[in-house]
């Protein structure tokens, strides 16, 4: 059976949505079977290993998506360099585990990280095979092998877990599931790539995947010099009220953009040796983005109580007012939600870093001056910072591909109709559940079935591109 790109892209959007569920789930056990001590201790072994990966990551598989003349010698050379930085980082933090471990005062974190860092010695040996296959939009592989072995760590997570593992059983389950990812890629791998190490054009390779790099740590920087401010400034509950805000509008993220982040750079790059068509795919993922962003934020600000009280609970009212003040950004955020994917697949990620160094010391300024206000100020600080991220987007998409304020805008019209079809059914189910309807689990589940079928006849009445490709996806259409 021909697998085509939009069923690929399906089968990827899926398997996605499986593996968070069964995250989900596997989370609500595992609560239940450690202990608060437990889960802390190995957030706080975990958190070093994170900024390690953070490092290892740096640009090399985004490199050999985006390469328009990818040769067996820069799939050999960006091999070794993932290779010589995953092991170096996975010696340090093996050999390190002991002062880490001082640091918190807790002799079990020096096991934990030991045990993490055999992640980094073979992890190499599945990305590039993996690169390889996103390149090339197998998505539907790619999604299997990403599901079975996240389901493999769940069940060793859970096992290792009830025969007494405590914390250790995390580490277990994901060395499990890096293994698993390891062995299936080289099952997938194509029998003409080698993976003999080289440093033949290093140089070249390194500068891309540095820049990407680079970029990706100083958003990571920006993020934790926020929250330090907050802390420091403002106080530790504080923090924890906004970072219970700035969750929930990271929602958007978790459910509708994180199931195609790895699906944008492969379908940019498949269309990078023309400008003309990667603008077209562009302006496209652009559309797409506005249908379902500006409903999900229309309706957070709008049911933002009953979303946080379904949530988490009455004790985090504190954060209402701070989910809507950050509602504002979502109105901008579909226009460059896919801008950085676009510089990079066009071979330019320089732009990518120019625009996070300029949006995140804006970010840091804004910040640190709004904490001297309150809370609100940190929020409507954010939301200037992503004004900031959109104004140097646009700039550069003017200027690389010609991409003006009328072709960012036309996306957001063809958006309004579905907007409006979601919202004011909501309006009206809310205005008839008033004082009939007690539980908010149920009142909140009525309002988000209104808002979908809403959304469901916006997008069918206007004609939206995006309806067509629902109708593609079930069968009448090919790509």
């Amino acid at each position: 059976m021909t697998i085509t790109t939009r069923t690929a892209i399906g089968f990827s959007i899926t398997g996605r949505y499986l593996t968070l569920s069964f995250q989900f789930v596997s989370t609500m056990i595992l609560a239940r079977l450690l202990t608060p001590e437990e889960i802390g201790i190995f957030s706080a072994g975990f958190a070093i290993v994170a900024l390690a990966q953070l490092f290892r990551d740096f640009g090399l598989n985004q490199y050999i998506i985006q390469e328009k003349e990818l040769n067996e010698t820069k799939i050999r050379t960006t091999f070794t360099l993932n290779l010589l930085m995953s092991w170096t980082l996975g010696t340090l933090l093996f050999f390190s585990a002991g002062l880490i471990a001082g640091f918190f005062q807790e002799a079990g974190i020096e096991t934990l990280i030991r045990i993490l860092s055999f992640n980094f010695f073979i992890i190499p040996f599945g990305t590039i095979t993996l690169a390889l296959l996103r390149k090339k939009m197998r998505f539907h592989i790619t999604a299997a092998i990403g599901l079975t072995a996240t389901l493999l760590g769940i069940c060793v997570s859970l096992a290792t877990a009830y025969t007494g593992s405590g914390y250790l059983c995390l580490a277990y389950g994901a060395i499990t599931e890096t293994s698993s990812i390891v062995l299936l890629s080289v099952f997938f791998r194509p029998r003409d790539v080698s993976l003999t190490p080289t440093l033949e054009g290093a140089k070249n390779i390194f500068r891309f995947g540095s820049i990407v790099g680079a970029g990706n740590i100083i958003n990571q920087f920006a993020t934790s010099i926020t929250d330090a401010l907050i802390a420091r400034m403002l106080g530790l509950a504080q923090l924890g009220y906004f970072s219970r805000a700035f969750g929930t509008f990271s929602l958007f993220d978790h459910i509708f953009v994180s199931s195609i982040r790895g699906v944008i750079l492969p379908l940019f790059s498949r269309d990078n040796t023309h400008t003309g068509k990667l603008r077209e795919s562009y302006l496209k993922a652009v559309t797409y983005s506005y249908v379902f962003a500006w409903p999900f934020f229309t309706f957070l600000f709008l049911y933002t109580e009953e979303t946080i009280r379904v949530l988490y609970g009455t004790q985090w009212d504190a954060a209402i007012p701070l989910v809507k003040i950050l509602c504002l950004a979502g109105v901008l955020l579909p226009s460059f939600l896919f801008a950085d994917n676009l510089f990079i697949a066009y071979g330019r990620p320089g732009i990518t870093l120019k625009i996070k160094v300029i949006s995140n010391i804006a970010k840091i300024i804004m910040v640190g001056g709004a904490c001297f206000v309150g809370l609100k100020a940190v929020c409507l600080a954010l939301v200037g910072f992503f004004i900031v991220r959109f104004i140097a987007c646009q700039f550069y998409a003017n200027q690389v591909f010609g991409i003006g304020v009328k072709d960012a805008a036309k996306p957001a019209l063809q958006g309004l109709m579905p907007l409006i079809f979601t919202i004011v059914p909501t309006l009206v189910v809310n205005s008839v559940m008033q004082g009939h309807i007690e539980s908010i689990y149920v009142h909140f589940a009525l309002l988000m079935a209104a808002a979908f079928v809403g959304w469901i006849v916006g997008l069918k009445l206007s004609n939206h591109a995006f309806y067509n490709e629902i109708n593609s996806f079930a069968g009448k259409g090919r790509i």
